[in-house]
């Protein structure tokens, strides 16, 4: 499932394969859990792996369509089923991680954060499942496994 409407497509071609992918990451690809690889050059970021879920993009796909202006979420280009692993790729934003600067933060700005992260949840939280639509599972409506 490709995503021509995003960005991504507007200045690039097409997305890595996951042979491409797998090559990046080197040997990280025999763990089952390898990390991201990163396309700098393309501003993407690949998710792989053989835990890595379609429900998953599909979440995210979910919530920056509905809350959009609400919830930061990456923007997603698309994801990719090849043997045992899915690939999710998306937008690749540079910087340093909250966790890198956490403890050189001031309280007062500590308190911010704290406070956008309580507006991400109350968000959240506030979407509603159509109450014409009872299933519980995942997106697809498929069943979700208990692993």
């Amino acid at each position: 499932m490709e995503f021509f409407e995003s960005s991504f497509f507007r200045d690039n071609g097409c997305l890595p394969t996951p042979a491409e992918v797998r090559a990046l990451s080197g040997t990280d690809q025999t763990k089952d859990q390898p990390s991201p690889v990163r396309f700098g050059h393309l501003s993407l970021i690949v998710k792989w792996g053989p835990y890595v879920t379609v429900s998953e993009a599909q979440s995210y796909w979910a919530i920056r369509q509905v809350l959009r202006s609400e919830v930061p979420v990456l923007e997603l280009y698309g994801w990719r089923v090849d043997g045992r692993d899915v690939f999710i790729y998306m937008e690749y934003v540079r910087g340093e991680t909250l966790r890198n600067w956490w403890d050189s933060l001031a309280d007062a700005n500590k308190t911010c954060v704290c406070d956008h992260l309580r507006q991400i949840i109350t968000s959240l939280r506030r979407v509603e499942q159509d109450p014409d639509d009872t299933f519980i599972g995942m997106l697809q409506k498929g069943q979700k496994d208990d692993t």
